[in-house]
């Protein structure tokens, strides 16, 4: 009986039939790998250039003493036109004071610009924005979550913001508005009556609840009356003073987060995100008292991760959660304080860290220029540029003494990230090597 063709073939030529669309496909699968892992190699080196480039990028300016940053007009710009956009009310929805800090913080760093610069044009643009935010404050949109009175008109938190920001309009001002120079003097009185009745010196932001970051912001505007009208409220801030060195936090030696403005009792231990704001206006209460507190925290608080100098939300050792006023924090590191930390470095005379923050929100801040203008982070987040441009310009509003803090690491720091890019490199070009080496046929 003769065989069957079909099982000839079948049994003569098995690999035609089975051993060919296997080897197809698992070159095709190979071929996607390559692809995948070439792609992933271009992307970090890429990633890796701009880091080790951006270790370079310090706007002049920006991270030494006597002149703000040189970008700072091109943000300020930017800025401006988006508050004007409606991008204030955007920041409202992500956190309670969302559209007053982007707009006091924006008339702040004006107030620093005007301070600095040389040009009458821009002293007099700085002038019309502060005079322009003024007034926006005084909108519903500006009170609303003020609601409530304290002991104070709308709480400490809003007037003292707001009063400190009217001192620096006057202050840039060589002929001061009847009428500003009015307000200014009741604002000043009432803060000054509140702090000299209550018992522990602390006025409250909300019903009940107090920060000492909020007063000494009100604190500082009284400062600036006092240098622009003569002494009138040097005890009030004596007194305040006072309180706050003997009610320390026991551990860290620090002024604490958050008080009971009644009893005196601290509620919340110190933490950065309030201690950036404590230190960025102290120099100008105490010199002293800033010196000692801005040590203490540097230490507690300023991590070294290979050269960048990020900001803990909690001491060193200490872990928690953030929350609505620090955002997410990353392995217990704090942007959001990261970022104000520019202005407390540059009021306590500490360029390293200033530099070094600078550089981080140059690398990761994704920074755009276009039209005269400069954003970070795409332009999503209009509060986060304001804080940026407010440090990076920050300059004392009252005469204080000149101070410098010590560097803490080597001049020689970014050699450290050039050799572990390097290093990088050098791993991925072996890998990709092994992957694309011809492979033997074996026969």
């Amino acid at each position: 009986m003769p065989a069957d063709p079909t099982l000839q073939n079948q049994t003569a030529d098995p690999a035609a039939i089975v051993e060919v669309p296997v080897e197809k496909n698992t070159t095709s699968k190979r071929s996607f790998f390559r692809l995948v892992l070439l792609t992933t190699v271009v992307l970090l080196i890429i990633g890796l250039g701009w880091v080790n480039l951006r270790l370079y990028a310090v706007p002049k300016g920006a991270a030494s003493g006597g002149d703000f940053a040189e970008d700072a007009v091109a943000q300020l710009t930017n800025i401006g036109r988006r508050l004007r956009a409606g991008e204030g009310e955007d920041m409202q929805r992500i956190f309670p004071e969302g559209w007053f800090f982007s707009h006091a913080l924006y008339g702040f760093a004006w107030v620093n610009v005007g301070l600095q610069t040389p040009s009458n044009d821009l002293k007099r643009r700085a002038i019309n924005e502060v005079r322009w935010v003024l007034q926006r404050m005084d909108t519903l949109q500006g009170i609303e979550p003020f609601t409530e009175n304290t002991q104070v008109e709308h709480g400490v938190f809003y007037l003292g913001w707001k009063n400190r920001l009217l001192g620096g309009l006057l202050t840039l001002q060589p002929v001061r508005m009847i009428e500003e120079a009015t307000t200014f003097h009741r604002q000043s009185e009432q803060l000054a009556a509140a702090f000299r009745t209550t018992p522990t010196r602390h006025l409250d932001a909300y019903p009940g609840q107090a920060w000492p970051c909020d007063n000494v912001m009100a604190l500082a505007s009284l400062r600036i009356h006092d240098e622009l009208y003569g002494p009138q409220y040097g005890d009030v801030i004596d007194s305040w003073l006072s309180f706050t060195q003997e009610h320390l936090d026991p551990e860290t030696g620090l002024v604490v987060h958050k008080i009971d403005g009644h009893s005196g009792t601290t509620l919340i231990a110190p933490r950065a995100s309030t201690q950036v704001y404590i230190l960025s206006m102290l120099p100008e209460l105490s010199p002293e008292f800033a010196r000692d507190q801005y040590a203490r925290f540097r230490s507690l608080f300023v991590q070294d991760w290979l050269g960048y100098l990020p900001v803990r939300e909690y001491p060193k050792g200490k872990y928690g959660s953030g929350d609505v006023d620090t955002g997410p924090l990353i392995f217990g590191i704090s942007p959001s304080a990261t970022v104000v930390s520019i202005a407390a470095a540059r009021a306590n005379g500490d360029f390293e860290l200033a530099e070094r923050s600078i550089i981080l929100s140059e690398t990761v801040g994704v920074p755009w220029t276009a039209d005269g203008e400069k954003s970070f982070g795409f332009g999503a987040v209009v509060v986060a540029d304001a804080f940026l441009v407010w440090g990076k310009t920050l300059v004392s509003w009252t005469p204080t003494t000149e101070v410098s803090f010590p560097p803490t690491t080597s001049v020689w720091w970014r050699l450290r990230l050039h050799g572990i890019s390097l290093l990088i490199v050098a791993l991925v070009i072996l890998i990709v090597r092994k992957t694309f080496r011809p492979r033997k046929k074996v026969i």
